[in-house]
């Protein structure tokens, strides 16, 4: 034990269904050419560096740019001066059974532009996971926050009880749990999935077409819905890092309250890895299992056996392995103890957050979800991790 206190762990990531990482930054359609399955994304300074001499090119390029970006179509552009858009692309990525294309894809964070997880995006979505595991009277922390009507900002009501049960970030257990970013992902183990909202109104299935005369408008048909495309990571794909899972984490210190004294449940192991691991899965297992009755509910036949696959892999695991939800569209449920929440808690956050669409009934009442070929595929960022 005292080995896994000062050196580093390796982990791996398989990534079980397509996960997005980013959500800032977006891709406009004059910056890719499609063709066919493909979408190839355009490398603006080598295309004007190897074509600084066509001048015309260059103004009808230039004029492009700075004019109504909704009418202009670089691959019309580059074929008028034969110019071939796959010597000027930076990378090109398939159209994973897409079948509308809006007019801007989310782009996965990258570096030097590559594509990776990030481990600040990994330690974050472990320390949403951990506070699920909390102690009932740590989580009323959270409760409590929503007692104070019109006095809080609804945004800040999870980082305020945050800071009660974690306290600052030099006392913080976290402090304690280290991850590096991930490996480089090869573009062809990336893609460009289709997501959709589904809302339930009124007891149905609906779908998201986005907003008309102020109003949110809600479809039968998905085929007539909204589509948010999104570069992602394929299924099946692994990355690896190094993580530190001190023995403080678990423990504590004289200045520092560990996670021992604060999960909600009994953990028998000794090692700070397999203390993760565990109480990562214990989260999961009841998420998954609470997912599953939610689309059970609505007949969401494909997502219900979705969520039983990912089920068995998790009932399969090792000590040294857990499931987590990672990324962008993973939605509020992933992020926060909201689970926990009941209608009277959303009847307070409501009114806390007066601008806010709260349905005490049932919230959140949306999800998204991956469509493939026209056809609901599977829910986003669901990844298998191993500490060796």
């Amino acid at each position: 034990m005292a080995t896994e206190c000062f050196e580093s762990r390796v982990y791996e990531i398989e990534v079980l269904t397509p996960t997005v990482i980013g959500g800032q930054d977006k891709i406009q359609s004059f910056e890719f050419v499609r063709d066919g399955d493909y979408l190839y994304f355009i490398n603006f300074d080598r295309l004007l560096e190897e074509n600084l001499f066509k001048e015309s090119f260059v103004d009808e390029l230039t004029r492009g740019l700075s004019g109504n970006l909704k009418d202009f179509n670089i691959r019309n552009v580059m074929t008028k001066y034969n110019i071939d858009f796959r010597r000027f692309s930076k990378y090109k990525l398939k159209l994973e059974g897409v079948q509308k294309l809006p007019r801007e894809i989310v782009a996965f964070v990258k570096s030097a532009g590559r594509f990776y997880i990030p481990g600040s995006s990994f330690k974050g979505a472990i320390r949403s996971f951990v506070t699920k595991a909390l102690r009932k009277d740590l989580i009323k922390h959270y409760e409590d926050c929503l007692n104070q009507k019109g006095k809080v900002d609804p945004q800040h009501l999870s980082s305020d009880a945050d800071k009660k049960v974690f306290s600052s970030p030099n006392e913080s257990p976290f402090k304690y749990l280290q991850i590096s970013d991930s490996s480089f992902v090869n573009p062809d183990d990336a893609a460009v999935f289709e997501i959709k909202v589904m809302n339930i109104c009124d007891g149905q299935v609906k779908w998201f077409a986005g907003v008309k005369e102020g109003k949110t408008n809600n479809v039968d048909n998905p085929e007539q819905s909204s589509s948010i495309l999104a570069e992602g990571i394929k299924p099946g794909v692994k990355v690896f890092g190094s993580m530190k899972v001190e023995k403080d984490f678990v423990d504590g210190n004289e200045v520092v309250s560990g996670l021992k004294e604060k999960i909600g449940m009994n953990v028998s192991v000794v090692s700070p890895s397999e203390f993760l691991a565990e109480v990562m899965r214990a989260v999961a297992k009841d998420y998954i299992q609470r997912e599953i009755n939610f689309y059970s509910k609505y007949n969401q036949a494909q997502i219900v056996s979705e969520y039983h696959k990912l089920l068995n892999i998790l009932n399969s695991l090792e000590p040294n392995q857990f499931l987590i939800q990672i990324g962008f569209s993973t939605g509020y449920l992933s992020k926060t103890v909201g689970i926990f929440f009941t209608k009277s808690h959303f009847e307070k956050l409501e009114k806390v957050g007066g601008l806010s669409r709260i349905y005490p009934e049932l919230f959140p009442k949306t999800r998204r979800i991956i469509f493939k070929n026209g056809q609901v595929y599977t829910v986003p960022g669901w990844i298998k991790v191993t500490i060796r």
